[in-house]
């Protein structure tokens, strides 16, 4: 999966996609890349938050596994960093404590896998609008 690129505006808002399964992530980042955005994957928490204190994030895709950290626990850094930083988490665990906890963390969307990847930047664009963080993401 490495050596993917693609040359996108950076006037477009910055999208983290974090999941320990690449086969799950990289459809949602290339998804994303496609409909204009800048987009990023790991399969990390701690290399998620170091991406998150670099450079503001428009938004963030989380799974609830990643190899280093819970994604619950991800979702909460993240807020630690920015409360409004809108985040959707994924997963292909349906016990409906996960989405409990997750929602009490402040996520905007649970979404179980595999999820839709149209649905989730639906989601994603609307929240960058209503935030003022999409500079121009829905313009058509």
């Amino acid at each position: 999966m490495r050596g993917r690129r693609s040359t996108v505006s950076t006037e477009r808002p910055l999208i983290l996609v974090a999941d320990a399964d690449p086969e799950a992530a990289w459809p949602l980042v290339e998804h994303f890349l496609r409909e204009g955005y800048r987009a990023v994957y790991t399969a990390r928490g701690e290399e998620a938050l170091r991406l998150a204190r670099a450079g503001r994030l428009g938004a963030a895709v989380v799974d609830i596994g990643l190899e280093d950290m819970d994604g619950l626990a991800l979702v909460a850094h993240l807020k630690e960093l920015d409360l409004e930083l809108p985040i959707i988490m994924t997963a292909g665990d349906y016990r409906p404590e996960l989405e409990f906890q997750a929602r009490r963390l402040g996520i905007l969307y649970y979404a179980h896998k595999p999820a839709d990847c149209r649905l989730l930047e639906a989601v994603v664009a609307t929240a960058l609008a209503r935030a003022g963080r999409g500079r121009g993401a829905l313009q058509a």
